[in-house]
């Protein structure tokens, strides 16, 4: 499995949007492993806090 993978703005869903690719490949494979959806709007809620 590849690191990071390019994804497009119309690949992206609500909890994907903002985040860089990395971060947004990352969630995918979070959402994929059927990781709590509570726990991943956490990791995408840091991941935005830290961006700036």
């Amino acid at each position: 499995m590849p690191l990071k993978e390019r994804l497009t703005n119309d690949d992206r869903d609500e909890l994907s949007e903002g985040v860089d690719d990395l971060d947004a490949a990352y969630i995918q494979m979070l959402k994929d492993q059927g990781i709590d959806a509570d726990l991943v709007k956490q990791f995408r809620d840091l991941s935005l806090e830290t961006k700036d």
